[in-house]
């Protein structure tokens, strides 16, 4: 066997299922190895999981409350440069005192801390043809619950001026609820459900087996479309999450390929890269450059330009060994990259509003491990399958910490007379 030919495959073919998977919220589940080259085989899984934290990761890795992963909450700025903020209005004039104020470290600054709790399911119906063409549908199902929210005032506490016991700070303190109310901004605690995006692609797979010192060489392709079918995010709820990839059509080059060793050991790598079309939409707008945190006073309309979605790993499967158990041990990467607003008026500044942490993308390392029994017999038309797995996210930047634990149950028909 040629091994160029092996590495060549490898490093030019795109991996595996760029489906809706991969979010900042929670550990990346682990994807499947290549597709079965099995004519007319109909297989269908299902899988059930959760998990829940209190903490996130910053920009550096290091452990945050849960909201602060964009950096701590800073309102002075909110004034600065707002032609929005009227002076005759109460509240405004608050944010106007406040904001002409000299700056001091932490001064007009929250942390934000809470809890994030996540129940998904996952639903895949995959459709074999002849000569390895295949149908692949993909549906997940969430419930995301953000609840047990405190706003924690960083604020000097100290004689010196200004800190926590200045009039204007705590004129915001006291007026705090109803102030973010004028702003159009519900801090409440939220529950988003419903499906995520629906992915469909059509793929050819191929199972090479004339190997000299190789048992196989797998390799699958897809290609397709992600539909928004997820709920939206609520721009005026500040914790609402989408449950899918917030309303945007994705189109993913994706495929995957493995190596068999030994007749039970398996070994093969993903990569795969979802592209996003652009989208208008009224979001909360960054109108000050030193602006910090998911608080903000303005919402204008803009094209979203999502930055491209990679994911990549490697896997390692102890496949079929005693009695029908395999035992899998996955490494991956996943990276939401950067995104770009592009405002539809010149009331806001484009530079200024893509200076918005949270436009500067995402990145999760993971580990993935798996543990599944087989019920099939050599020669049977149908089998089943179940199994457990566990997601631990080791480091990150702007993400949750919420490591995932589920079960699943699969089948497999085979079609063919």
């Amino acid at each position: 066997m040629n091994y160029k030919y092996i590495i060549f495959i490898l490093f030019a073919a795109n991996f595996i299922q760029a489906i809706d998977n991969p979010h900042f919220y929670r550990a990346t589940n682990m994807f499947p190895e290549p597709r079965l080259e099995h004519d007319y085989l109909l297989t269908f899984d299902v899988s059930i999981e959760g998990g829940s934290t209190g903490k996130g990761r910053s920009a550096n890795n290091t452990i945050v409350p849960l909201f602060d992963i964009y950096g701590t909450h800073m309102l002075q700025p909110l004034a600065r440069n707002n032609s929005f903020l009227d002076p005759t209005n109460l509240f405004d004039r608050m944010l106007i005192n406040l904001g002409a104020l000299q700056d001091r470290t932490n001064f007009a600054t929250f942390s934000i801390d809470g809890s994030f709790n996540i129940i998904e399911s996952n639903v895949t119906l995959i459709q074999n043809f002849s000569h390895g063409l295949f149908l692949f549908f993909h549906l997940p199902v969430r419930q995301l619950k953000i609840h047990d929210i405190h706003f924690i005032d960083l604020s000097p506490d100290d004689d010196v001026f200004p800190n926590k016991n200045t009039a204007e700070w705590q004129d915001i303190l006291t007026n705090f609820n109803p102030l973010l109310t004028h702003l159009g901004i519900n801090a409440h605690a939220t529950t988003s459900a419903g499906p995520g995006d629906l992915t469909s692609f059509i793929g050819l797979t191929h199972n090479y087996q004339e190997t000299r010192r190789l048992d196989f060489i797998d390799i699958t392709g897809m290609a397709g479309f992600l539909a928004p079918t997820g709920k939206i995010k609520n721009e005026h709820n500040l914790f609402s999450l989408p449950t899918g990839y917030n309303g945007h059509w994705g189109f993913p080059l994706c495929g995957a390929l493995s190596f068999g060793f030994y007749e039970w050991v398996t070994i093969g790598g993903y990569l795969n890269t979802l592209f996003f079309l652009n989208k208008d939409r009224c979001i909360s707008l960054k109108t000050h450059p030193s602006e910090q945190g998911i608080i903000k006073s303005a919402f204008g309309t803009v094209s979203e330009h999502r930055g491209p979605l990679i994911h990549t790993g490697l896997f390692i499967k102890a496949d079929h060994v005693g009695h029908g158990v395999s035992v899998t041990t996955a490494y991956s990467f996943a990276s939401q990259q950067k995104s770009h607003l592009a405002a539809k008026n010149n009331i806001f500044d484009n530079t200024v509003i893509n200076s918005d942490e949270g436009l500067k993308g995402w990145n999760m390392h993971t580990f993935n491990f798996s543990a599944e029994y087989d019920f099939a017999r050599e020669g049977s038309k149908v089998g089943n399958r179940i199994g457990l797995f566990y997601n631990l996210q080791v480091a990150g930047s702007r993400v949750f910490v919420t490591n995932i634990a589920g079960g699943m149950w699969g089948i497999d028909i085979s079609l063919t007379m």
